[in-house]
């Protein structure tokens, strides 16, 4: 195994645990040995328990890049399917969600994951405003919407429906559902 790829196992391992136990239940030997490997390799990858975390929500980015490039029949649609992406039942994906709530809520507390959480967390909305501009541009997407600010609320709405999806407190149906509403309404 390469050492991109010994890397990559750990993150997820990490990002594993963390969906499973939280960050302040996430332990470095079970990230370990859910990774297969000593403390001390994941100590030499990281240095700790805290830079650990913070590659962790790196990678929580990367992994979403992953299942949320799709492409609809204009920008509406697209603007939609990316939503609606963070919301499957797919195991990567909820994993990803929880681990993602999970740092987000940490950053209130940890002031060393904010600036990669504000990071992602603006990119995110920045893409989704890139995709309501282009709607603009094509007509699907009502031109009296400040872009930035819809992607500010569809990341929002997306963050806070997951929370509900993921304690059960919606099926993945309805959760989709409320996304396509709400996303309709101000998109339309």
């Amino acid at each position: 195994m390469s050492a991109l790829d010994r890397r990559t196992a750990l993150l997820d391992a990490a990002v594993g645990e963390i969906a499973s136990r939280g960050t302040r239940g996430m332990r470095i030997e079970q990230v370990a040995r859910a990774a297969g490997v000593s403390p001390a390799l994941i100590y030499h990858h990281f240095g700790d328990r805290s830079t650990l975390l913070q590659h962790a929500l790196e990678h929580i980015g990367a992994r979403a890049e992953t299942y949320t490039t799709v492409i609809g029949a204009d920008a509406h649609d697209t603007v939609l399917a990316v939503l609606l992406a963070e919301i499957q039942d797919v195991e990567t994906v909820r994993i990803n969600s929880a681990a993602w709530g999970e740092l987000r809520d940490a950053a209130i507390f940890d002031e060393a994951l904010r600036p990669i959480i504000t990071s992602l967390t603006t990119r995110w909305a920045a893409d989704v405003a890139a995709l309501a501009r282009a709607g603009q541009h094509d007509g699907s997407i009502t031109a009296t919407r400040d872009a930035e600010a819809l992607g500010v609320q569809l990341t929002a709405l997306v963050e806070g429906i997951s929370s509900r999806w993921l304690t059960g407190q919606l099926t993945t149906t309805e959760a989709r559902a409320h996304v396509t509403s709400v996303a309709g309404s101000l998109l339309r």
